[in-house]
């Protein structure tokens, strides 16, 4: 998957702003613990591998009723400690939808201003539920803020669903790639781990050859077509 930076300068070293947004609703937690221990290893492996860390901008946002910024996007190496997510509440999508379209907007200004080639963000989304915006439907106004073809920052977005996870939902919302977990690992850690070790995975491939790379598919996931009808 190529990408042009959005200021093309040859002494400029690329960058891909990358936000991790975590499903921390009631439903997850059961998962709280793995939840952390993961984000750990995440940001373990972007400290001990610079290679990967000064391409890849990492914020990680979770959303449950309203959304929040765990980790802002900065330098790794400015990172004190990492916080850790709770899970309560509900599963609405348009208030994450909205705080990530602003951070895009706010993190790409600041590595442009950092002389940083800055490459179109994605996100990576992992749910594992159904939204619960009201009035039903609300969440297709998030989708269409972030799909929002006008705005020039538009980010790549995959998602990941397990458990209660709408099919339709994960399929709407991605535009580079949608997984599905299935089987008798759907409702399961396994399904979490999974998805947090592709991510990873995908992370440390795209740094490898300085663009966005995702997976064509993941053990035990079932790829999504994106062009599903209501």
């Amino acid at each position: 998957m190529s990408e042009q930076p959005d200021f093309d300068h040859p002494y400029k070293a690329k960058g891909l702003p990358a936000y991790l947004v975590l499903d921390t609703s009631s439903s997850m937690q059961k998962f709280e613990t793995l939840l952390n221990d993961t984000l750990l290893h995440i940001y373990d492996t972007l400290f001990t591998r610079p290679d990967i860390s000064e391409f890849i901008h990492l914020s990680v946002i979770s959303f449950n009723t309203e959304a929040h910024v765990v980790t802002p996007m900065t330098d790794i190496e400015q990172l004190q400690n990492l916080p850790t997510v709770t899970c309560s509440g509900a599963t609405n999508f348009l208030p994450m939808c909205r705080l990530v379209r602003d951070q895009i907007d706010q993190d790409v200004e600041m590595l442009s201003a950092a002389s940083v080639a800055v490459l179109r963000p994605v996100v990576f989304l992992l749910t594992d539920g159904a939204p619960t915006d009201r009035p039903v439907g609300t969440w297709r106004t998030g989708a269409d803020l972030l799909q929002d073809a006008n705005w020039k920052r538009h980010p790549h977005i995959v998602t990941y669903g397990f458990g209660g996870a709408s099919e339709l939902v994960l399929s709407k919302l991605a535009t580079a790639a949608a997984y599905l977990a299935e089987g008798d690992m759907a409702s399961t850690g396994e399904a979490l781990s999974a998805a947090l070790a592709s991510l990873l995975n995908s992370l440390v491939a795209s740094a490898k050859v300085q663009q966005l790379q995702v997976p064509a598919e993941i053990s035990e996931f079932k790829t999504l077509p994106l062009d599903l009808m209501d």
